[in-house]
């Protein structure tokens, strides 16, 4: 496939060997980027969506964009001043990675079809190259059960790191529990084995059965056996979010420790979301630092 127009934009070097990161939503105005404190080494900025029609999803009645369009995906938020490539560009200029994810709740899409492939890499540089550059891509299209197709999703990220080179991070934040989502660790293992995965992150919020002891810690254990590596395992909390089911902070510190002492090297954490934990005067991020970073 053709290159696009623009020059690809250096990735810069990799992501740091323990990350605690956070999703910056990027429909949300109350804060720009630049806002999100220096705590976080890494910034998810979410999201890009399948450019599609907006479907009403015949089981649920949700409006969705779930497996709409060709492939191509794109950033409905891209001109706004929160997330303006100037802004993008000051952060990771201090030392914070910046990961594009795509896809996300109702804005799945399911890979399945070279063609789909070749329309995601083309949007995504296209995006790419608007933002002036990110260092990696958090694939979400796969959650809720769509999935995507593991040999195409390899490709695209083989693409994507051909283009903007070997420090190019490639995460994802599955659904944790085998039993609902089997699909999701038939992907990251594919994923892992064809070299192209950095890490994945399990998810842990908006349901109550994370919420008794040592459960995140149980799923943490099958993770790392499901990639047979620590290093490639992240954990997904919640920072100050507003929902009955959401960890509170002294339970994720009681799982985070858990995790800890049973896998040292685990790569880290993130949280859901940047405009949560700033609102709560960074209290999620000041204590996790110095656990996670040091």
């Amino acid at each position: 496939m053709a290159a696009p127009a623009s020059p690809a934009l250096p990735s810069g070097p990799g992501l740091p060997s323990q990350i605690l990161a956070c999703y910056f939503t990027a429909w949300d105005t109350s804060y720009p980027i630049t806002d999100v404190p220096l705590d976080f080494n890494v910034i998810y900025l979410f999201h890009a969506r399948p450019q599609g029609p907006l479907l009403t999803d015949p089981v649920g009645g949700f409006e969705t964009y779930n497996n709409t369009g060709d492939g191509t995906f794109y950033m409905p938020n891209m001109g706004e001043s929160q997330i303006s490539a100037d802004k993008i560009q000051q952060v990771r200029a201090r030392g914070q990675k910046v990961l594009l994810t795509v896809g996300g709740s109702s804005a799945g899409f399911n890979f399945d079809t070279r063609s789909k492939s070749e329309n995601f890499v083309k949007s995504f540089m296209s995006i790419y190259a608007a933002l002036g550059g990110v260092d990696g891509i958090d694939f979400n299209n796969f959650e809720g059960g769509i999935g995507s197709t593991p040999s195409e999703m390899i490709w695209i990220c083989q693409q994507l790191i051909a283009q903007y080179g070997s420090n190019f991070a490639v995460t994802c934040p599955p659904n944790p529990d085998a039993q609902h989502a089997p699909g999701d660790r038939t992907l990251t293992a594919a994923m892992s084995e064809a070299g192209v995965l950095t890490y994945a992150a399990p998810q842990y919020y908006d349901y109550s059965g994370f919420k008794p002891a040592n459960t995140l810690k149980n799923y943490t254990d099958q993770w790392v056996a499901h990639l047979g590596d620590a290093s490639k395992v992240a954990v997904g909390f919640s920072a100050n979010y507003d929902y009955t089911n959401a960890l509170t902070l002294d339970e994720c510190l009681r799982e985070w420790n858990a995790i800890k002492a049973a896998h040292p090297t685990i790569r880290g954490m993130f949280c859901w979301n940047a405009q949560t934990n700033i609102s709560g005067g960074n209290q999620w991020g000041s204590t996790m630092k110095p656990l996670v970073l040091g």
